[in-house]
C-alpha cells in the first residue's frame, strides 16, 4: 500500500495522506510520494490535503530524526523545506482539510496550503520545543506570514496544542467546520470554475516577501490576454 491516494472528480483532486498506523507521520519516503502525486495533478484547479484515520498528520517521522546526524539533520531540514515551498507553489489551489491533528511538520504542511479548514475540535501545535528540537520545515516563516511574527513566537516558543477555535482566533485557521473534509469539497467544487491562469498569478504576487506593482502590472497584461478572461469578460458584457 502507498503513502499517498489519489481521488479526482473533475478539476478538484483529494490528496490523502495514507499512514494512519502511524498518525500519518511524515518520512522522507512520505514526502517524496507526495510530491511525486502532487506533480501529476498540475492540471487540477483544487487539490485537497486530508489524512486517513482521522488524523491530518504527527507531522516529521521521530525514529528517523533520533537516528540521523547533524549533517544529515540538516539536509532533513533543506529538503523538507523545499518540499514545502513546492506545495506553497503549487500552480493551482490548495486546502488542507485539518481533522483530528497537525503537529511539527504536519502543521507546517497544512500551513503551506492556501487554505486550511478545521473543526472546532482538531488539535494544532508546533511541538517541536517540547522535544528540545525546532521547527525546521518552514512553519515559522509562514506563521509569521500569515498570522504575524508575535503569534510565530506563542507557537514556536510555547509548544502548547491548541484547539480549532484558538487557532482560528489567531489566523493559523482560515475557517471552521465541524466536517472540515466535507466543507473544502464544497468549497472545492466552487472554486474549481476559476481560471488556472488567474489563480497562478495571484499565487505568484502573493507569494513574494515584497510585493511589487510592477510585477502586477505585468501580470494583469498577461492575464487579460488569454483565452478565459476574454470568455469571461465577453461573456459578462453580453448580459
Amino acid at each position: 500500500m502507498g503513502f499517498v491516494r489519489i481521488d479526482k472528480k473533475g478539476k478538484v483532486a483529494v490528496l490523502t495522506l495514507n499512514r494512519p498506523e502511524k498518525k500519518n507521520s511524515l518520512s522522507p519516503e512520505f514526502t517524496k510520494e507526495i510530491d511525486k502525486s502532487l506533480s501529476s495533478l498540475e492540471g487540477s484547479v483544487v487539490v485537497i490535503f486530508r489524512g486517513e484515520g482521522g488524523f491530518f498528520s504527527a507531522g516529521g517521522d521521530l525514529s528517523i530524526m533520533y537516528s540521523i546526524s547533524g549533517n544529515e539533520a540538516r539536509e532533513f531540514s533543506k529538503n523538507g523545506n523545499e518540499f514545502m515551498d513546492r506545495i506553497e507553489n503549487f500552480p493551482g489551489i490548495t486546502i488542507a482539510a485539518v481533522e483530528g491533528g497537525a503537529y511539527g511538520g504536519g502543521l507546517e504542511l497544512a500551513l503551506s496550503c492556501d487554505f486550511r479548514i478545521a473543526s472546532p475540535q482538531t488539535k494544532i501545535g508546533l511541538t517541536e520545543i517540547n522535544l528540545g528540537i525546532l521547527p525546521g520545515w518552514g512553519g515559522m516563516k509562514r506563521i509569521a506570514k500569515i498570522a504575524g511574527s508575535g503569534v510565530a513566537r506563542y507557537v514556536a516558543l510555547t509548544g502548547k496544542i491548541l484547539d480549532g477555535n484558538e487557532a482560528y482566533r489567531l489566523g493559523l485557521i482560515t475557517l471552521l467546520s465541524d466536517d472540515p473534509l466535507k466543507y473544502a469539497m464544497e468549497m472545492a467544487e466552487s472554486l474549481s470554475q476559476k481560471s488556472l491562469e488567474s489563480i497562478r498569478r495571484i499565487k505568484e504576487l502573493l507569494g513574494r516577501t515584497e510585493y511589487s506593482s510592477d510585477l502586477e502590472a505585468k501580470l494583469f497584461g498577461e492575464v487579460l490576454e488569454t483565452a478565459p478572461a476574454r470568455a469571461a469578460l465577453e461573456k459578462f458584457l453580453k448580459k
